[in-house]
């Protein structure tokens, strides 16, 4: 009898290490569903963003704004203009989501058009006296010109 009592001692053992390792799996099974959910949010939060990122909206209005403070302190009868290198630009065009389009003169005179991604833009915004009969400021147009 004690060798019965102990095969139905060993098999509770057994059965309620079973029982044990069942809990423990459904308890990893069910963090993996939340950590798999929470993944599917954050991609989801990605894609939402991405555009956003990758956009040239904020380059946009960050040129604007410094040709329009410029403007408004710079001496009368001066240019305000933007200086992508050594072009002078008088028309700046956004093309969505992401481009710019230039169009000035080099330091020649000679007509200039520049394409640049935003991400590739450096530029200055100056100003100085005027050049011809007229002050210069340059004009942002929110769409490129078409052909």
């Amino acid at each position: 009898m004690k060798n019965d009592s102990k095969t139905a001692a060993e098999h509770f053992q057994q059965a309620a290490g079973g029982m044990a390792a069942a809990i423990q799996n459904s308890q990893m099974l069910e963090q993996a569903r939340t950590q798999a959910g929470q993944r599917a949010r954050a991609a989801y939060e990605a894609q939402i963003a991405l555009p956003q990122l990758l956009s040239g909206a904020a380059t946009w209005r960050a040129m604007k704004s410094a040709v329009e403070k410029l403007r408004s302190t710079a001496p009368s009868g001066h240019d305000v203009v933007i200086m992508v290198g050594d072009v002078t630009v008088h028309e700046a065009y956004c093309m969505e989501p992401h481009t710019f389009l230039f169009e000035g003169a080099n330091p020649d005179g000679h007509s200039t058009w520049m394409v640049l991604h935003f991400s590739q833009l450096a530029i200055a915004v100056i100003h100085r006296p005027k050049l011809g009969k007229d002050s210069v400021i340059t004009g942002f147009c929110p769409h490129a010109p078409s052909v």
